[in-house]
């Protein structure tokens, strides 16, 4: 039984009249007329109820009750940015509950068990896991436990101290002479004092004239020795320091791209591509910058802080205390604004990865804006983006420059109240003018790590909201992936069974509705069926793109969840529908699945897949350069080419997924014949909307709205006059209104 935690639940027996053991309780989240309101839909083992907890009705009042021996079809339907739960009774359909799109994956789960339990089957509903921060109340990501808005900043600073554990010997020395750094930047301003008290302004008599002029050049040799050393130390720390940031970038940003890697096809399915981009180039771009200039700078000026308040006591401890005076204003002033700042740059990082999501899917798509004429209104879209991106690094500078104005006031007032007081000690006597001015240069010192570390405030906040939005992507865990004990099967025969599978990329919208049927090894199947009948989703979960919802996939008799990823990859094959290449030879690309291949390997897959004829007419043959997405081929000449990449990979599965799409009907039957070949050794699946195609596929499956309509042989098909009849037939008229056109 399921309820929503922190609201006021009836879904208890006793508040049900007679009391018997409950199934389910969901809560939806709008009324009956649409309007926002708390409903609760309860089934238990005989009955139905929907009860009312909203706030203009009295909590826990029956709307409705009904029988479960007299229901039938429950169906959830998708409405205008919702959906409703509906059953039959009788003949009529009754509404039981309304919800907006947030609720519609649980109400269709309960909806699919409703339907197994009206036929008498076994079906349980999971727990309701609202995803949510325990701190906030915020939902999360799918996959991840990491919620940006509240993540702790120590938290986000200990993960980032992790990665020094691999550099901790250079990370050692550059703490070290950060210290030696500090250390001698307290010298130079401590021999002001007895330059000015004993060469400059010394009192009557104290020091002969000689002996102040050789002091004089000692002083002056020490400063110098001081700022030589100073800045030796300098140049070292910045080189290992940069060093130390790159190589720290390098590791998260590798790490993230594997990641990445690995990641299911799900991730990519709910996000832009350039919103991903972003975490990849700018995120950890931003964190370079803060781990090579950043933490250094954090790290001496805080050593400085420690170092000349110890110096400012020893000095004149009364005098220090205006000095200390504007300290917790400052710290009071940059802990209230740091989480306006985190929200504001939260803002500034989301806008921005919106407007490179936008970026990148325009100029992918720049062919077709041409084509449609609509690059202003693209220019438009982007120049919106722009600007929300503007106003919000606009916001961020606002609360940073009003901070630090304050700040800059406050230490200038804590200034002014040393010169004060200081002058008057000086002018009536228990203080030196050289003690006076080495103060005053202690002070400044002092005050500038503070105004420095204000300013990395905002520097800091930037870079820990890039290491939050690199962390959420870490911690996103894939949906496919091997089990703890994977089963090892480095080579397969390639009998694969489908039992009762049913699954959708939305969990209460599913794609495919119990599917079953077995392939035996070297067995050609076509899949044939209408546009979104679930051809291309049977290929994706025999892939394990993805995993099917319910039911279960076998390959040799393994449950294909039990098969070790790697091998499973391995000997499936597959010419997708939208053929990729990527930038390199031609050579280099039939080699993708086998980069060890010889030249001899490579060009006998490029025979059987009538390539090597266009491969060796072009300038450099096989080693040819490709742009990007294979620009420089013809449509035809790249689905060869892929073509060529699966017979090379030598697969004990074959997917052929529309292969012969793009080409004329003599490549094509070229195509064919090297197919036939081919389906002799491996178990072959083959998508095709020329149905004429498949004819010599040994069994045909005919998908219609995710269920298999019809299977059998082609000419078996055809005789029966059912589905696939029609859609060849379909087939025909179309092809014949396009000769009589032409």
């Amino acid at each position: 039984m399921s309820g929503n935690a922190g609201s006021t639940s009836p879904c208890t027996p006793e508040g049900l009249g007679p009391s018997e053991p409950l199934r389910v309780c969901a809560q939806s989240d709008l009324l009956p007329d649409g309007r926002f309101g708390r409903e609760w839909l309860i089934i238990g083992e005989t009955k139905l109820w929907v009860m009312a907890d909203d706030g203009g009705a009295e909590p826990g009042k029956l709307r409705i009750e009904l029988p479960l021996a007299e229901l039938s079809e429950p169906t959830a339907h998708a409405l205008v940015n919702g959906g409703a739960l509906e059953v039959s009774r009788n003949g009529q359909r009754i509404e039981l509950v309304r919800y907006t799109n947030a609720r519609a994956a649980r109400f269709g789960t309960v909806a699919g068990a409703l339907e197994k339990w009206l036929q008498g089957e076994e079906a349980e509903v999971p727990e309701e896991d609202e995803k949510r921060c325990p701190r906030c109340g915020l939902p999360l990501a799918e996959g991840t436990k990491v919620c940006p808005a509240c993540l702790p900043r120590t938290q986000t600073l200990r993960r980032l101290a992790r990665y020094l554990v691999p550099v901790w010997r250079p990370a050692v020395g550059l703490s070290v002479m950060a210290l030696a750094h500090t250390a001698l930047g307290l010298i130079p301003p401590y021999l002001q004092k007895p330059l000015m008290d004993g060469v400059l302004a010394p009192q009557e008599g104290v020091r002969p004239f000689d002996e102040r002029l050789r002091l004089l050049g000692l002083l002056v040799i020490a400063l110098l020795a001081a700022h030589l050393l100073m800045a030796a130390l300098s140049a070292a720390r910045n080189w290992l320091s940069a060093w130390l940031g790159n190589r720290i970038s390098h590791d998260i940003r590798v790490e993230l791209y594997r990641h990445l890697q690995f990641l299911s096809l799900g991730f990519y399915d709910k996000r832009q591509m350039g919103s991903v981009i972003s975490r990849v180039n700018q995120d950890t771009g931003r964190l370079q910058e803060f781990l090579v200039w950043g933490s250094q700078d954090l790290a001496t000026n805080l050593l400085l802080i420690v170092g000349i308040t110890i110096v400012l006591l020893v000095m004149n401890a009364k005098l220090a205390l205006f000095v200390f005076l504007p300290a917790p204003i400052v710290v009071l002033l940059s802990s209230t604004v740091w989480r306006r700042i985190r929200s504001h740059m939260h803002r500034f990082f989301h806008r921005w990865s919106r407007l490179n999501a936008v970026l990148n899917e325009t100029l992918s798509g720049l062919r077709v804006t041409k084509a449609f004429g609509q690059e202003p209104r693209h220019i438009d879209d982007f120049s919106a983006r722009s600007m929300d991106l503007a106003i919000s690094g606009t916001g961020v500078e606002r609360v940073w420059s009003i901070l630090f104005s304050g700040i800059s006031l406050v230490m200038m007032a804590g200034t002014l109240l040393v010169w004060y007081v200081g002058g008057r000690e000086v002018l009536f006597g228990p203080m030196t003018l050289g003690t006076l001015v080495a103060f005053l240069t202690y002070v400044g010192m002092f005050y500038e790590p503070l105004r420095f570390m204000s300013m990395l405030l905002n520097w800091a906040s930037r870079s820990l909201a890039a290491a939050e939005r690199v962390f959420e992507v870490l911690d996103t865990v894939p949906d496919v992936k091997d089990v703890p004990e994977p089963v090892a099967m480095p080579r397969m025969e390639g009998r694969v069974e489908f039992r009762n599978v049913t699954f959708g990329y939305e969990p209460h919208r599913p794609v495919l509705k119990n599917i079953s049927f077995e392939a035996q090894p070297g067995e050609m199947i076509g899949l044939v069926g209408q546009s979104g009948a679930g051809k291309t989703t049977t290929i994706n979960l025999l892939c394990r793109f993805y995993d099917a919802t319910e039911g279960e996939i076998l390959i040799d008799g393994v449950p294909i969840r039990q098969i070790r990823l790697e091998d499973l990859r391995r000997q499936i094959g597959i010419v997708p529908q939208d053929t990729f290449l990527f930038s390199g030879t031609i050579a280099e690309n039939i080699a993708y699945a086998k980069p060890g291949a010889t030249n001899e390997e490579i060009i006998h897959a490029a025979r059987i897949a009538n390539a090597h004829e266009f491969i060796i007419k072009k300038p450099d043959g096989y080693e040819t350069l490709l742009g990007e997405r294979g620009q420089g081929l013809s449509a035809g000449e790249q689905q060869r080419l892929a073509i060529a990449r699966a017979v090379l990979h030598d697969p004990a599965i074959l997917i052929l997924d529309e292969a012969t799409s793009q080409v004329d009907v003599e490549t094509e039957k070229g195509i064919q014949e090297a197919i036939e070949r081919l389906v002799q050794s491996r178990t072959t699946f083959a998508i095709a909307h020329r149905l004429a195609t498949l004819k010599n596929a040994h069994r045909l499956l005919v998908l219609k709205e995710g269920e298999i309509a019809e299977m059998g042989t082609h000419d078996e098909l055809l005789a029966a006059e059912g589905e696939f009849h029609r859609l060849v037939q379909t087939y025909q008229d179309i092809s014949a209104v396009s000769v009589v056109q032409r």
